[in-house]
């Protein structure tokens, strides 16, 4: 039977929501994870034909099963990860089994931050930045003259850990300090501080022609960590800055050549210029395939399995409506007891969607990732500020209870 392999996915999510499209498409799932609480769960993932657990999801490894898949008369179609830091390996994977033609190069230099900003070190979309190497002299790092506040953050950062705004030399040797002691092999991103309103723009590029699929605002709460608590899809961006937008992609998708490939970038829009926060190699996880399916019926995760198949993908909007997500974060510590008000924000007006996230006894705390968001409400309204007061009033509805640690 024809077969598409996973490698990994989340509980929920983009991830989640592939391995249904690809099932909803036809196809024989198959998932390859690391995480036996699924192999207990599997009742639960109605839409995989057969799950494989790994203790390491190894190139050799993944290629024993391949191998296995293939014994069995799997025909495998195409190998897709969207989960990190499997996306480059699974194109790869996919190309050489599968015939595909994914730009793995590129999404390699994706998977690390460090890379991705030597790679456009001359595109203008580029901050000031300074790549800190494990065997770095902290003392000869303090001398250097840095303009403050600065982020400092890994060369691996994912979902906003490790990510630090810094205010002075002093926090900006003590956070070092702690990365390297975490990781002493890591490298550490230095980049200038960032003040504009921030975007997520996801792009979908097929033979050379890159698609600006949706622009959504990020609403961005920063205590101790940069933390996405809201997402506001854009329908209609002001002409002179999409004009600039799309010139900014264009050109950070022919510096990394790509030809072939789904990503996402994270930006500001600083004193007229759009500037690259991050890129990631693949569509943004969390409710952002259910928002742009939503607010313009298009599936991004069903067309970047096509895209992987060789198939055109249809990137085609069938209508325009706003769609806000509000996501959920708590202020305490504790066993998670209880939620209750999930059917009433369900029932509020514009709600398409209520996700809770976390079960019964898990420890919760306050958002020091994006990893520390439990929930959301996706709403829509006749104006984007509807949009937002219906999801924003909907989660109001849902509460935690707690039993302190």
């Amino acid at each position: 039977m024809e077969t598409i392999l996973f490698i990994e996915t989340t509980k929920s999510g983009s991830s989640r929501e592939a391995l249904r499209a690809a099932a909803r498409l036809g196809y024989r799932t198959v998932l390859l994870t690391e995480r036996m609480s699924f192999i207990e769960q599997q009742d639960e993932f109605a839409e995989v034909a057969q799950m494989i657990h790994l203790e390491d999801l190894t190139e050799e490894r993944i290629r024993i099963s391949i191998s296995q898949l293939q014994k069995q008369r799997d025909i495998i179609k195409t190998i897709i990860s969207f989960v990190d830091p499997f996306v480059s390996l699974a194109a790869q994977l996919a190309n050489e089994y599968c015939g595909a033609e994914i730009s793995v190069e590129a999404l390699k230099i994706m998977e690390d931050k460090a890379a991705t900003r030597k790679e456009l070190k001359q595109n203008k979309a580029t901050p000031t930045f300074d790549i800190i190497e494990p065997t770095v002299d902290m003392e000869q790092l303090i001398y250097k003259d840095y303009k403050y506040p600065i982020i400092v953050k890994s060369a691996l950062s994912k979902a906003s850990k490790d990510v630090y705004v810094v205010e002075n030399k002093v926090e900006m040797k003590k956070i070092i300090k702690k990365m390297m002691k975490q990781d002493p092999d890591q490298k550490i991103i230095l980049e200038e501080y960032l003040d504009g309103p921030q975007y997520l723009v996801e792009v979908l590029v097929h033979n050379e022609k890159s698609t600006i699929v949706a622009i959504v605002q990020q609403d961005i709460t920063q205590t101790i960590k940069f933390i996405v608590t809201g997402y506001a899809v854009e329908l209609d961006v002001e002409g002179e800055l999409y004009q600039k937008l799309v010139q900014a992609v264009e050109s950070i998708i022919k510096d990394l050549n790509i030809t072939n490939a789904a990503c996402h970038l994270e930006c500001r829009y600083v004193n007229g210029e759009w500037k690259l926060i991050e890129m990631n190699p693949r569509i943004a996880g969390g409710a952002m395939n259910r928002m742009i399916e939503e607010a313009f019926c298009i599936h991004l995760v069903e067309e970047t399995i096509k895209l992987y198949l060789g198939i055109e993908p249809n990137l085609t909007r069938k209508y325009e409506k706003s769609i806000y997500t509000h996501y959920i974060t708590i202020g305490s510590c504790g066993y998670l007891l209880k939620v209750i008000g999930e059917q009433k924000a369900t029932a509020q007006p514009g709600v398409k969607e209520v996700y809770i996230k976390p079960r019964k006894g898990t420890i919760l705390m306050p958002a020091l990732s994006m990893g520390h968001r439990y929930g959301y409400v996706i709403a829509s309204g006749d104006t984007p500020e509807e949009a937002k007061i219906n999801a924003v009033k909907a989660a109001s509805h849902i509460k935690f209870y707690l039993e302190p640690l």
